[in-house]
């Protein structure tokens, strides 16, 4: 069975709300909505969905995007979410693609703090704001971070 050319996603961006789109069900198409080379991470098997990102989004690094309380890590730069077709990504469901909408929908603010990463929802007005504040005052400001990925 061959894959579909086209596949329905949940596109996550920093500091913009999560929006449905759809890509072409290639490498290539993938790599230019992360900016770079892939990874899948697979945080709700039950629900047959995958987050992908960019590999080097923590190496480069990208901006914080949502946390991933799964792995108790931050996504860094823009990733999607597909569904697991088991050997190929697939499209998401119409289900699918509301819980994500939901779950992602809203930017964070992630701060790194004594007791561990915060964060906080905001409109992308807000997180536009902090950012240039933050990154005016210090430059670029990145949490710390696991040093790979949490599998």
């Amino acid at each position: 069975m061959s894959k579909p050319a086209k596949m329905r996603v949940v596109i996550v961006e920093p500091g913009k709300y999560a929006r449905e789109a759809e890509i072409d069900n290639t490498l290539e198409a993938e790599q230019a909505v992360v900016g770079g080379l892939i990874d899948a991470i697979c945080p709700w098997p039950e629900d047959k969905a995958c987050l992908i990102l960019n590999d080097e989004g923590k190496i480069i690094p990208l901006e914080p995007n949502r946390a991933l309380p799964e792995y108790e890590d931050v996504v860094f730069g823009t990733f999607f979410i597909c569904g697991d077709g088991g050997e190929d990504f697939c499209g998401l469901t119409e289900k699918q693609v509301e819980r994500y909408l939901a779950r992602f929908r809203r930017p964070e603010i992630i701060l790194d703090t004594p007791t561990g990463i915060l964060c906080v929802p905001c409109t992308p007005k807000r997180y536009e704001q902090f950012m240039e504040k933050v990154q005016g005052e210090n430059g670029p400001n990145h949490p710390d971070h696991k040093d790979g990925p949490s599998r």
